[in-house]
This record gives C-alpha cells, sequence and structure tokens, in this order.
C-alpha cells in the first residue's frame, strides 16, 4: 500500500510543479443566473462557478497543457479559449462573438542575494549608453559602495561569471542589474573583498534563456466567433 502511495505521489508531482490559480471575470450581454453559464478545464473536466458579479477562479491548473472551456446554456454556445502563459481572463459573451483580454504575469526577478534590482528600462532613463554609467547615475554612491570611480571597485559579474570591470557592456545588451549593498551578507562574507559590494548582471541572452516570455506583452486580446457561425 505504501509503494502504491508513492508512485501516485510521485506521478503528480510532475503537474503540481506547473499547478497555477486561473482567475477570471466574465461578462454577457444578456443577464444571467448561477448555473446558466460553466467554467471548465477541458484536460480534467474541473470546473468553476461564477458569481454573482461574474468572476471565477481555477486552482490546480496547468496552463502550458490546460484549455478553459465556456458553456453558455441561455445562448447555446461553448467557447474554447487557451491558457498558455495566463493568469487571468477577463471575457466578454457578446451576441456575435466572444471578446477575451488574457493576462500574463509578468517576470519579475528577485535576485541572488536580495539586492536593489534595476531593470534595463529603468537604467535607460538615465541617458547612458554604457551599463555601469547608468548604474551611477542612476544609484546613489552611499547605497552601493565607497567608491564607483576610485581604486576600489565593487565586485562584478556578468551572467553568474566574475569579471574585472563592465564600462564597456551596453546597456542594450542588459535585462536587469543587482545592486547589491556591502552590508549584505554575501559581501561580508568576502572581507575585503566585499567592502564596494556587488554587481550582477544579467544579459537579455541569458534572460531569455531563463524567462522565454520575459518581454513579451502582458495583454493579449482576441475573439472567438460564435459557433453558429463557424
Amino acid at each position: 500500500m505504501k509503494s502504491t502511495a508513492i508512485l501516485i505521489a510521485l506521478g503528480i508531482l510532475p503537474f503540481l510543479a506547473n499547478a497555477e490559480t486561473i482567475t477570471g471575470q466574465y461578462s454577457s450581454d444578456l443577464p444571467f443566473k448561477k448555473g446558466d453559464v460553466s467554467i471548465s478545464v477541458k484536460r480534467t473536466g474541473k470546473s468553476t462557478q461564477i458569481d454573482k458579479k461574474g468572476r471565477f477562479s481555477l486552482r490546480n491548473v496547468d496552463p502550458d497543457q490546460d484549455t478553459l472551456v465556456l458553456y453558455s446554456a441561455t445562448r447555446n454556445r461553448t467557447s474554447f479559449l487557451p491558457m498558455k502563459g495566463c493568469v487571468e481572463f477577463i471575457i466578454k459573451d457578446e451576441k456575435e462573438r466572444v471578446d477575451i483580454v488574457q493576462k500574463r504575469a509578468t517576470f519579475d526577478p528577485t535576485g541572488e542575494h536580495n539586492g536593489q534590482i534595476y531593470m534595463k528600462e529603468s537604467l535607460e532613463k538615465t541617458g547612458e549608453s554604457m551599463t555601469l554609467a547608468a548604474i551611477n547615475a542612476k544609484v546613489p554612491r552611499s547605497n552601493v559602495a565607497t567608491s564607483f570611480n576610485g581604486s576600489l571597485e565593487p565586485i562584478y559579474f556578468v551572467d553568474g561569471l566574475e569579471v574585472s570591470e563592465i564600462s564597456t557592456l551596453p546597456l542594450s545588451e542588459v535585462a536587469y542589474v543587482e545592486v547589491v549593498r556591502p552590508s549584505n551578507p554575501a559581501c561580508t562574507e568576502l572581507g575585503a573583498r566585499g567592502a564596494n559590494g556587488m554587481i550582477l548582471v544579467t544579459t537579455e541572452t541569458r534572460y531569455k534563456t531563463q524567462n522565454p516570455l520575459w518581454n513579451e506583452p502582458t495583454e493579449y486580446h482576441w475573439e472567438i466567433r460564435t459557433n453558429a457561425e463557424e
């Protein structure tokens, strides 16, 4: 019995790793009451109710594999909405079509050492084209190190590899920068080497490999024609 339980648990682990909660808002041209509209998952058959305000949620779904099924008893119509990359649906059920706004989760890097994160868009506002110059313009020195330009430089990393300097690294190649203060435990453990903190750069190439959708729009607008017209 224990062996069987272990096998079952191992079988659902890959699913649980990708499990997410999908939320949504539904509205219709026609008034609807409880039971008139159903929301379910095509692959698993899991369903949920729409509340009086048109809100709904589905737990433990896999957006990369599942499809949301919208059925309207009032209209006798079924629509299939792909979930891939989605965390929220805004659905407007109109007479001749279903208008959908599909919202995707944004990728917000947390950093390796709980330092301050600066996305490229933020650094570009300094007007600088080189990464280090943009950091110097964006970050007050007192928040980072005793000197950015003197003999004592912070420790630089690019895509996880330590480098001697980043003054020639174009900002156009960067996704984000993590600035770690000297007081951070990761710096204090380095002794004198960490006295000026650390700057960790992640390039677009590295970030795209880790998060293929990181620079994609966070909202998609599309429509599905009614079954009667298909």
